[in-house]
């Protein structure tokens, strides 16, 4: 799958500009530049994959652990968010890493963001303290379904081809024979997978639209993302009479602390992978990355819990992974104006050696 990412990239913006090396110095300098740039572009799109994966299978257990040990989500939430704002700021000011500063003008676009984001990340946390990881992941992967038709109406995308729907035929039985089979069905888990789901297919369109069309680093959505949903989280946090109780009668001990530390630490990389993800791929193809990755959470989360879905629901699973790894990107739709193409897209074709538009395209 990284190496189809790798060779058919969708106009990726490349930071290392569009020029050909050299001007007068030619040569083998020259040669030696253009076989960086060459190999820069070649790994780009797997190391985003290697390192989004490593974060994605890693943080939802982190979470769930998280959540067991201290059942307080909105205090686990807010922290998360929180740290990984000043940590961005801190780095930024120390001239580590670029972000941009608080604009009104980028502030506008991401107040929706926020919403979805906040959305997402609380009823998935509510998720996983109803439920087990291997029933979150299951429904996550039927998400490309209905993504890939939000791709068609509002990204530009084609519709999928009939690889694609054969693998979204997987990931709908996956679903449904993992539910049938839930011995452990509960409505309330449910019901936060249905307001989960809603708030996911939402801010999976709006993000990638958002990336698309406004011009930031990604350690700048990280830190505006991050920042505004902390402030609206800490701001509801009053309001949660029943976490303050508990932890007005918590004593933290080192390995709570330990946990909550490493649950913000890879919170800030997952954000920052995740923006890398988005601005470099379609909003279905991401999702797709995403669901494929969390075979690594189900064999974390096979390691070190003991609430696990019976081993006929573990076939499902691995039948709606397979059907992730199956699924093929539709192409980008022709469009009559480089104005509507994404922005990585017009990068691409502004510093194009030919000046032909690349019509490449994503495949996971």
């Amino acid at each position: 799958m990284t190496a189809a990412l790798a060779e058919q990239q969708d106009g990726l913006p490349q930071p290392w500009g569009g020029g050909s090396g050299g001007g007068g110095k030619g040569g083998a300098g020259g040669a030696g530049g253009a076989r960086w740039r060459a190999a820069a572009a070649r790994w780009r799109v797997p190391l985003i994959i290697v390192y989004y994966g490593l974060c994605s299978s890693t943080l939802i257990v982190i979470n769930k652990v998280a959540v067991h040990n201290l059942r307080a989500p909105v205090f686990i939430l807010s922290l998360q968010l929180l740290f990984a704002a000043v940590t961005v700021k801190s780095l930024a000011a120390a001239r580590v890493l670029e972000a941009e500063t608080l604009q009104w003008r980028l502030v506008r676009p991401f107040l929706l963001i926020v919403l979805g984001f906040l959305g997402t990340v609380y009823a998935n946390i509510k998720v996983l303290e109803h439920s087990n990881v291997e029933t979150f992941i299951t429904f996550r992967s039927s998400t490309p379904l209905v993504l890939s038709l939000f791709d068609w109406l509002f990204l530009g995308r084609r519709l999928p081809g009939g690889r694609s729907v054969f693998a979204i035929l997987l990931l709908v039985a996956s679903c449904s024979g993992y539910t049938y089979y839930d011995q452990g069905f509960r409505l309330q888990a449910y019901t936060w997978l249905c307001v989960w789901y809603c708030f996911f297919l939402f801010e999976a369109c709006y993000v990638k639209h958002v990336c698309d069309t406004v011009a930031m680093t990604n350690w700048g959505r990280v830190y505006y993302t991050n920042l505004l949903s902390g402030l609206a989280l800490a701001a509801a946090f009053p309001f949660c009479a029943g976490e303050h109780r508990l932890l007005q009668r918590t004593h933290f001990s080192t390995p709570q602390l330990v946990l909550l530390f490493m649950s913000c630490a890879v919170g800030v990389c997952m954000s920052h992978a995740g923006y890398l993800m988005r601005s470099t791929v379609s909003a279905t193809a991401g999702v797709v990355v995403g669901v494929v990755c969390k075979l690594g959470s189900v064999l974390l989360n096979l390691a070190i819990w003991d609430q696990h879905a019976s081993p006929i629901q573990l076939c499902f699973l691995c039948l709606g992974l397979a059907g992730g790894s199956l699924f093929q990107q539709a192409p980008l739709r022709a469009v009559r104006s480089m104005s509507r193409l994404p922005l990585a897209v017009q990068d691409t074709h502004a510093t194009s050696k030919d000046g032909a538009p690349a019509d490449k395209d994503v495949r996971s």
